[in-house]
C-alpha cells in the first residue's frame, strides 16, 4: 500500500507529504508575461493595510470648477404650430385654373372651410400624432376628387385649397408614402419632426 508511508495513516485526500503545505511561498512576479522596466528600475508592491493620502478639495475651488446650473438660460421650447403670415398661408381661389405639371415654391392642402378659417386666424398646428398632410400642385386634383367623393350627398360646402411656402416649413416635413401612391404625386405630413 502506498498510502501509508513509514507507518502513518493520513487520511483520504490529505496531501502525501506535509512538509510542503509547510514551505512558505516564494515571492514572484505578478504577471509573468511583462516586460522588465528599463534601466533596473522596481516597483514597489502595494500594501494592503496602508492607504495612500487623498488630496482634500477646498470648497471654494469646487465652486469654480461647476458651473451653476440654474443660471444658464432655458432652451426653446419645440414649437407647436407655425403663423400664417411666417409660412405665407393663403387662399387659392381658383384650384381647377392652376397647371397641374411641374412644381413651384409652395404646398398645397385641401381643407373644410371651417378649418380652413381657422388655419388662417390661429396658423398650422405641428402634431406628431395627428399631422397634417400637404401635396404637390399636382396632387391637387386627385385630392379635390378624393373629397367629392367621401362627402357626396351632405350639405358640406365646397372644400377649399391652402398654400403655403414650401422653403419656409421644409423642416417640419417627412414624407407621406401612403398619400404619395394614392394621388401619384409627393405628398407630406407637417408632422414637426
Amino acid at each position: 500500500m502506498r498510502g501509508l508511508h513509514a507507518g502513518r495513516n493520513r487520511p483520504e485526500g490529505a496531501c502525501p507529504n506535509p512538509q510542503l503545505m509547510e514551505r512558505p511561498p516564494q515571492p514572484g512576479p505578478v504577471q509573468p508575461d511583462l516586460l522588465p522596466l528599463p534601466n533596473g528600475r522596481v516597483c514597489k508592491p502595494v500594501r494592503a493595510g496602508r492607504k495612500t493620502p487623498r488630496t482634500r478639495l477646498n470648497p471654494t475651488t469646487l465652486h469654480a470648477q461647476q458651473a451653476d446650473l440654474f443660471a444658464l438660460p432655458l432652451p426653446p421650447l419645440p414649437r407647436s404650430r407655425f403663423m400664417p403670415d411666417e409660412i405665407r398661408l393663403s387662399i387659392v381661389p381658383s384650384p381647377e385654373k392652376l397647371p397641374t405639371d411641374g412644381q413651384d415654391a409652395f404646398l398645397y392642402m385641401v381643407v373644410p372651410q371651417h378649418l380652413a378659417q381657422d388655419f388662417m386666424v390661429t396658423g398650422l398646428p405641428l402634431d406628431r400624432r395627428a399631422p397634417l398632410m400637404l401635396t404637390e400642385r399636382s396632387g391637387i386634383s386627385p385630392w379635390l376628387a378624393k373629397t367629392a367623393d367621401t362627402t357626396t350627398g351632405y350639405d358640406e360646402a365646397r372644400p377649399v385649397v391652402l398654400r403655403l411656402k414650401r422653403a419656409l416649413v421644409a423642416q417640419a416635413l417627412e414624407p407621406d408614402p401612403d398619400h404619395t401612391a394614392e394621388f401619384a404625386t409627393v405628398c407630406y405630413l407637417l408632422s414637426g419632426n
